[in-house]
């Protein structure tokens, strides 16, 4: 008896949530984290010696791991880009630029990390070409 109650009390919970949400039965699961990277202008930039990298993520909170005192949080998580394997800078700011570049190619690695810097997932690479720079002749 005690287990048909509570297998009725299960079913109207789940009739009334299916009701009350127009016909779906929402479940309270995390969304697995997505993340695109692109480079903004590519072939512009690099002739500029730069590059800038637009990132949009959904299923995660951007945010600064040190407001966690970077532990982990469900739900938020930072960026990391790395260029040509060198320093990390892991911010949560969506759009980063480098300036600078030397000519030649160049790679660009953008990671979705948690608060206490591990990685979510989502790891996209990126690559460009800066030309080498044309010297005007001098008379």
């Amino acid at each position: 008896m005690t287990r048909f109650r509570g297998s009725a009390i299960a079913l109207a919970f789940a009739a009334s949530a299916f009701v009350t949400t127009g016909g779906f039965v929402l479940l309270h699961a995390q969304a697995k984290p997505v993340m695109t990277a692109k480079l903004i202008d590519a072939d512009k930039k690099a002739s500029q010696r730069s590059a800038t990298v637009e990132v949009t993520t959904s299923g995660v909170e951007l945010t600064d791991p040190a407001l966690s005192n970077e532990k982990p949080v469900e739900g938020q998580g930072h960026l990391h880009y790395q260029l040509d394997k060198g320093p990390i800078v892991a911010t949560p700011t969506a759009k980063l630029s480098f300036h600078e570049l030397a000519p030649g190619p160049h790679t660009i690695v953008v990671m979705l990390a948690g608060n206490d810097h591990k990685p979510l997932g989502p790891q996209q690479q990126l690559t460009l070409t800066v030309p080498a720079q044309t010297q005007k002749a001098s008379y």
